[in-house]
């Protein structure tokens, strides 16, 4: 017996419709809209770690001293006219005026890190890299739970129009940024379960 896949083309949707779509809650997939066409992530275990662990990172630096901004993970994120992001994690500095925590979506943050997922990495280092970029992201990190590796893309300054640093760090390095003064992560913690 031999099996056929079904060829679809994919059907481009607003970002109205988008966010009208009903919550899956048996789903432990991620929608998000990228471009206007419809992106499901299915996680693995790998990406998770990666994903709470770098989160736990940010909230203890967080809780470490006020005025250290806010982080969350992955929550609907407008990213240009016709997408709606749900990065891993994302940090928006202090200050940052956010609208009201019970609506979405919410304005892309300062810092923004996508976990490689094998559903969705060609996307993430592709199309949302490039947006992120045009939409004027700060830093984008590129985490590979895979690799254990992190790749960073920033701006030399914030007038840069465009990623003019970027740099790969391995397991036994550190991950920094100037943003976030005093936090620093051995990037091979990041992939501990």
């Amino acid at each position: 017996m031999t099996l056929m896949a079904a060829s679809t083309v994919p059907q481009r949707m607003s970002v109205e419709q988008f966010l009208a779509l009903p919550p899956d809650p048996w789903s432990a997939s991620t929608r998000e809209l990228v471009d206007g066409e419809l992106v499901v992530e299915d996680p693995t275990f790998a990406h998770q770690w990666a994903v709470l662990n770098l989160a736990a990172e940010l909230r203890s630096w967080h809780q470490g001293a006020p005025d250290r901004g806010r982080a969350s993970l992955n929550i609907d994120t407008i990213a240009g006219e016709r997408s709606i992001f749900k990065p891993d994690v994302q940090w928006w500095a202090d200050g940052r005026v956010l609208p009201d925590p019970t609506t979405r979506p919410y304005p892309l943050g300062e810092i923004v890190a996508e976990v490689r997922s094998p559903s969705t990495w060609a996307v993430d280092v592709g199309r949302k890299r490039a947006t992120y970029e045009r939409e004027g992201v700060a830093e984008l990190w590129l985490v590979d739970p895979f690799s254990e590796t992190v790749l960073v893309f920033a701006r030399s300054s914030p007038e840069a129009r465009a990623y003019d640093l970027t740099r790969e760090l391995a397991a036994a390095e550190r991950l920094e940024s100037p943003l976030l003064p005093d936090f620093t992560v051995v990037v091979g913690s990041l992939f501990e379960d």
